[in-house]
């Protein structure tokens, strides 16, 4: 897409993508730049690209941090991030051509709609991160992932968990946000040929947290298992 065709950063129809910070890539970043949360999540993902080879989409990329992240410590693989603000697609292209990352590149689009460079069949590994709870349309998302995804394909969605009551909270009652049912997106993807294949429970403490001891990390650890205290769930599916 041409920069002339795109759509003003602040529009009515991009508001509803990011609440408070559509027109704040910066401070955006820096909400999910650092703290404990983000390092768990880098952590996280980088034991999925272990087991996952090839090629990566992001759905929802934001700002780009997770993927510049990935992307650095594995210069061998290729990253693209999708996401409907042109403004953070630029900040996000912005900061991968500072660091000199050459393997990662942004475009604008949805999940509903990704664009025309993620090919059909051409993705090995989808991840995307509080994004599905935003989208309008999760039939749309899953049929533009099951065309893009190559035979096999995984996908890791790292979601709120609505179990947990603060987390339910905040999600009904912010702005902007919006619950996550893991059921409803499960059975609709068994409908567009995704098989769930495992689960994982993350997180006891806020993305406000900057840092916790070692000993509440392990306490972490032992209790993000619990549906009632994880503030994340992550969905490991296949495509059949």
């Amino acid at each position: 897409m041409a920069s002339s065709d795109r759509p003003a950063a602040h529009s009515d129809d991009q508001r509803r993508y990011n609440a408070g910070y559509d027109e704040q890539p910066e401070a955006y970043e820096s909400l999910r730049a650092a703290g404990h949360m983000t390092r768990r999540r880098v952590e996280y993902f980088e034991g999925v690209l272990r087991d996952v080879p090839g090629r990566v989409l992001e759905i929802g990329s934001g700002t780009g941090t997770l993927l510049r992240r990935l992307a650095s410590t594995h210069r061998d693989r290729h990253f693209t991030g999708v996401e409907p603000l042109p403004n953070y697609v630029d900040f996000a292209n912005g900061r991968s051509r500072d660091l000199g990352l050459g393997n990662v590149a942004f475009e604008i689009g949805t999940g509903e709609a990704l664009p025309d460079g993620v090919a059909d069949s051409s993705v090995d590994l989808i991840i995307s991160v509080d994004a599905l709870h935003h989208v309008e349309d999760l039939d749309a998302v899953l049929a533009e992932a099951s065309r893009v995804a190559a035979p096999g394909a995984r996908w890791r969605a790292m979601e709120p968990n609505r179990l947990h009551p603060y987390v339910f909270l905040w999600h009904t009652v912010t702005d902007g946000e919006r619950t996550f049912n893991a059921g409803d997106f499960l059975r609709r993807a068994r409908s567009a040929g995704w098989r769930l294949v495992g689960k994982d429970r993350l997180y006891l403490y806020p993305s406000t947290v900057q840092q916790v001891p070692p000993w509440a990390e392990r306490l972490e650890r032992r209790l993000e298992g619990v549906p009632f205290l994880s503030g994340g769930v992550a969905l490991d599916l296949v495509k059949e």
